[in-house]
C-alpha cells in the first residue's frame, strides 16, 4: 500500500494536500459504497497507492491515462461498485486532486483533470463491465448445461434450467438463428415494459432503437457465422410505453448441431440508472450545483475552444464580476438568503446575456465570469457594465426584506491572435483585484502597463523567500542626525536586497515585496534581531556611547498580535536594555484620517505600543502626516519620536513658502511643543537640510549623511 505523506508547502506559502490526504477524504467519500462492510483504516490503506498514482499521472507533459484507468479498475477490484462509488470518488477528485498535483510540483489545467477524470470513470466502467460479463457467463454455462441436460435428464434438468432462467435479474431471450424470439423471462419483459408472450416470434433486432438496429445485426450476422464467439455493445433500446432502456447487450451461441448454430442467448443488462447516474455526474463535473451555470472548469473548457476556431483577429471580451458586500448579505441575514441571492444574480445575468453569443459561468464564491464572442460593433463594455449593474440592483424580497447587489467588473477585450485563456482568466481576475479598493458598482479596463508593473512587483514577491535564505537580504544602518549634521541621536536599521538583475532594491521595495507574501514576519523578527545584535557590537566597540537603534515597524508587524513577546525575546537574546530600542509604527496602522481605530489591528497596534512603551522600547511613528487620525497617536501614546512622510518633506523641498509647507510647519510645531522630536525623512541635499529649521523639525535621516561610521569612529 502507499506511504502516508504530509502535505506539502506551494511555492507562496499555501499548504496543499498529500496524496494521503487525498486518499483519506476519497475513503471517507466511498467507505459507505463498497460491496461489502470495510474498516475505513484498510479503504484507506487500499486508496493511498490510488491516490499517489493519480498525482503521478498528471506529472508529466501528458496525462497518463492508463495509470488512471487502471486506478478505476481496482476501484472495481477492491469492491467499491455501489451506486454512489463512482460519484463520490468524482467529487472529492475534482474538489482534491488540482490542489495535490500542485503540492506534488505540477500544474495541471482543467483540461488535463477533466482527460484524467474521464481515463478513470472508462477504466471503473469496464472494469464493471467484466464484471457483469462473467457473471454472465457463468449463467450462460449454467443454461448452456442445463439445455443439454434437458436433452438427456428431461424432467430434473427442465427444472434446474427454468430456475436459473426465470429468476435471473439479468434479462434472458434465446432466439433462432435466424433472430426470431423463441423464449424470454421475466426480467427481460420486466426491463422493456411487455406482457408475458408479446416478443415471443419477434426479431430481436427489432427493438434497438433507429439507428443501432445495423450495429446489432451485424453482430449477430457475425455471431451465426462463427467469426465471432461472443459480442457485447452498449445501446438503448425502445420499450413498450416508447421510453428508452439503456442496456448491455451481450449474445453468444447456446446450442450447435453440426457445427451449425441452432440457437442463440442474448443477455440484456439494464443500465437505465447507470446511465443516467453518468450523465448527471458529466452535468455535475461542469455546472456549479447551486446556480446549475457552467463551472470554472467548463468555463475555460469552452473558452479555449472559442478561441481555437474564431479568426486571430477577433476580438473577445471577457468580464469578471464580484458582488459587491454579498458577506453582508451572508453575516446580516443568513447564508440561505445568500445562496437566493446567489440564484436570483445567476438569472438575471442569464437575461442580460439572452441573445448575445455569450456563456455566463459561476467562478465560486460569489464571482461570475461572463464571455462575449465578437460582435459588429465591438461592445460597448462601458454601456454593458451599466446594463448588468442596473438589473442586478432591483431588489428581490424575502421576508419583506428588500435584497438586491451590484457587482464590480474587470474587463478584457483582446484579439484571439494576442492571447490565451489562461492569460484572458488571469487578466481579467487581476483587472478585478487591482480596483476592488476603489469602491463599489465600478468596472475598468485590462491595462497593460500597470499589469507589467504590477507582475514585477509579484514577481519579486515570489522570489522574496528565496532571497532571504540565500543571502541577498541585508541590513543596512543610516545615521539619525541633529539638522547642522553635528551629533548622531539615532541609527535606523533598514532592509537591502541585492537582486542579481535588478541591482539593489530599497527599504521600501522590500517590505512591499515581503508583505505580499507573508514572510514579511520571519524577515522583520530577522531585522530586529540583526540590529540588535549589530547595537551590541558597536556598543562594545565605542564604550557604550551608541544612540538608540531605530526599526521602522510595517503594518503587519505593528497589529501582530505577538509584537510584544517577540520584542522581548529579541532584547533578551542580544542582551540590549529596552532603553537602547526604538520601534515606530506607521500612523496609518493604528488610526483612520478620521481619528477611529484602524479595526481590530489598529486596536492591537495601539495596544502593542502602549506595552512597548512600558517595557521601556522608545516608541515613534513614521510617515506621519498629521491630520486627526496622527495627532491622537500623538496625544494617546507615549511617542518619543515621530518621522515626517516623505511627501511632506518633497513639498517642503519643493517650495518651503507654499501653504502646504506653512501648514507642515504648525503641525511639527504643535508635535515638538509635546516634547517629541521631529525627524525630517529623507534629507538628501544640503538645500533641503536648510528648509527643515524654519519648519521646525529637529532631526534629520537621509542620503547627506550616509554612513554611522563616521560618528563611530569618532567616539571610539
Amino acid at each position: 500500500m502507499g506511504q502516508d505523506h504530509t502535505a506539502r508547502s506551494g511555492d507562496q506559502g499555501c499548504t496543499f494536500p498529500s496524496p494521503a490526504d487525498l486518499a483519506r477524504e476519497w475513503a471517507r467519500g466511498i467507505s459507505a459504497t463498497s460491496s461489502a462492510p470495510i474498516p475505513l483504516a484498510e479503504i484507506q490503506d487500499y486508496l493511498d497507492d490510488l491516490a499517489e498514482r493519480l498525482v503521478a499521472a498528471l506529472s508529466g507533459a501528458a496525462v497518463d491515462t492508463q495509470s488512471a484507468s487502471d486506478v478505476g479498475a481496482r476501484l472495481v477490484a477492491g469492491g467499491f461498485t455501489g451506486a454512489q462509488s463512482l460519484s463520490r470518488t468524482f467529487e472529492v477528485l475534482g474538489d482534491t486532486l488540482p490542489a495535490a498535483a500542485r503540492g506534488a510540483g505540477t500544474q495541471p489545467s482543467c483540461a488535463q483533470i477533466i482527460q484524467l477524470l474521464g481515463a478513470l470513470a472508462a477504466g471503473y466502467t469496464w472494469a464493471l463491465r467484466n464484471l457483469v460479463c462473467d457473471q454472465q457467463e457463468e449463467v450462460k454455462r449454467a443454461l448452456s448445461s442445463a439445455w443439454q441436460d434437458l436433452e438427456r435428464h428431461a424432467r430434473v434438468s427442465e427444472a434446474r434450467f427454468l430456475e436459473v432462467f426465470d429468476f435471473s435479474p439479468v434479462g434472458i431471450a434465446i432466439t433462432e438463428d435466424d433472430g426470431r424470439i423463441i423464449q424470454t423471462n421475466r426480467s427481460l419483459e420486466k426491463i422493456l415494459g411487455y406482457s408475458g408472450g408479446e416478443l415471443l416470434g419477434r426479431q430481436l433486432s427489432e427493438l434497438p432503437v433507429a439507428g443501432h438496429q445495423p450495429i446489432v445485426e451485424e453482430h449477430y450476422r457475425e455471431l451465426v457465422a462463427g467469426r465471432d464467439s461472443r459480442f457485447r455493445v452498449r445501446l438503448p433500446l425502445r420499450r413498450a410505453d416508447g421510453e428508452l432502456a439503456w442496456v448491455y447487450l451481450a449474445g453468444s451461441v447456446l446450442l450447435r448441431t453440426n457445427q451449425d448454430p441452432q440457437q442463440v442467448v442474448t443477455m440484456v443488462e439494464d443500465i437505465t440508472d447507470q446511465h443516467l447516474l453518468e450523465r448527471r455526474l458529466h452535468h455535475q463535473t461542469l455546472h456549479d450545483v447551486q446556480t446549475g451555470l457552467p463551472n470554472r472548469l467548463y468555463f475555460i473548457s469552452h473558452l479555449e475552444k472559442v478561441l481555437a476556431r474564431l479568426e486571430p483577429r477577433a476580438v473577445v471580451t471577457l468580464m469578471h464580476l464580484d458582488l459587491d458586500g454579498f458577506s453582508t448579505i451572508n453575516d446580516g441575514l443568513g447564508h440561505l438568503v445568500g445562496d437566493q441571492l446567489l440564484d436570483v444574480v445567476a438569472r438575471r445575468l442569464e437575461a442580460v446575456v439572452a441573445g448575445r453569443p455569450a456563456m455566463l459561468a459561476r467562478l465560486g464564491a460569489d464571482e461570475y465570469a461572463i464571455l462575449i464572442e465578437p460582435e459588429d460593433p465591438v461592445l460597448d463594455v462601458g454601456a454593458f457594465a451599466e446594463i448588468i449593474n442596473t438589473e442586478l440592483a432591483e431588489p428581490f424580497y424575502i421576508d419583506d426584506v428588500g435584497v438586491a447587489a451590484t457587482a464590480s467588473i474587470g474587463v478584457v477585450q483582446r484579439q484571439v491572435a494576442a492571447t490565451t485563456a489562461d492569460e484572458l482568466m488571469r487578466a481579467a481576475s487581476t483587472t478585478l483585484r487591482r480596483m476592488r479598493g476603489a469602491g463599489k458598482r465600478q468596472w475598468t479596463l485590462f491595462d497593460a502597463d500597470v499589469d507589467a508593473a504590477d507582475r514585477a512587483e509579484l514577481r519579486l514577491a515570489a522570489a522574496m523567500p528565496g532571497a532571504w535564505e540565500t543571502g541577498e537580504l541585508r541590513v543596512t544602518y543610516q545615521p539619525v542626525v541633529t539638522l547642522d549634521g553635528e551629533r548622531l541621536v539615532g541609527i535606523e536599521a533598514a532592509l537591502n536586497w541585492q537582486h542579481p538583475q535588478l541591482g539593489v532594491l530599497s527599504h521600501a521595495q522590500c517590505v512591499r515585496a515581503a508583505e505580499q507574501t507573508g514572510v514579511m514576519h520571519g524577515v522583520g523578527q530577522w531585522l530586529l534581531r540583526t540590529a540588535a545584535e549589530q547595537a551590541i557590537s558597536w556598543r562594545q566597540r565605542s564604550n557604550g556611547s551608541v544612540p538608540p537603534m531605530a526599526v521602522n515597524l510595517t503594518p503587519s508587524q505593528a497589529q501582530h498580535s505577538d509584537l510584544v513577546p517577540r520584542v522581548t525575546a529579541v532584547l533578551d537574546e542580544a542582551g540590549l536594555a529596552p532603553g537602547e530600542l526604538e520601534l515606530r509604527a506607521p500612523a496609518a496602522a493604528i488610526r483612520t484620517v478620521s481619528g477611529e481605530l484602524a479595526g481590530v489591528g489598529g486596536a492591537r497596534a495601539e495596544d502593542n505600543m502602549r506595552q512597548l512603551a512600558k517595557l521601556g522600547v522608545r516608541a515613534g511613528l513614521y510617515d506621519f502626516g498629521g491630520g486627526i487620525g496622527a495627532l491622537r497617536c500623538v496625544a494617546d501614546l507615549s511617542v518619543c519620536v515621530v518621522r515626517i512622510a516623505q511627501p511632506i518633506s518633497d513639498q517642503v523641498a519643493a517650495d518651503p513658502s507654499r501653504i502646504l509647507s506653512q501648514a507642515a510647519q504648525a503641525l511639527v510645531h504643535i508635535v515638538r511643543g509635546a516634547g517629541i522630536d521631529v525627524v525630517a525623512y529623507p534629507v538628501d541635499s544640503t538645500a533641503q537640510a536648510a528648509c527643515w529649521p524654519w519648519i521646525g523639525a529637529n532631526w534629520a535621516v537621509g542620503a547627506l549623511w550616509p554612513s554611522v561610521e563616521r560618528w563611530l569612529d569618532a567616539d571610539s
